[in-house]
């Protein structure tokens, strides 16, 4: 029941973040991270509605690598953005 909420709190985040980039800020790291959100969201779906574990093994690592390029994008925006001023 949890990973449903889940899904749905990741989904809704996404939501945010892409009103957010399209209609105030265009900056890019809001589109990653919208798209991000919504890998989170499907991920969470489909480790709820089968029967694979989705987080652990090779599904595990590929989660988390798609985890580590999003918070790499992050921080190289962060310092990037932190130069410019």
């Amino acid at each position: 029941m949890m990973g449903y909420v889940y899904a749905a709190v990741w989904l809704l985040i996404a939501v945010y973040l892409f009103y957010t980039a399209i209609r105030r800020e265009r900056t890019p790291i809001l589109f990653i991270l919208g798209g991000f959100m919504v890998f989170l969201s499907v991920w969470e779906l489909i480790d709820v509605m089968s029967d694979i574990n989705m987080k652990t093994g090779t599904y595990g690592w590929i989660y988390r690598g798609v985890a580590l390029l999003a918070l790499i994008a992050c921080f190289v925006w962060f310092f990037r953005s932190r130069r410019g001023r």
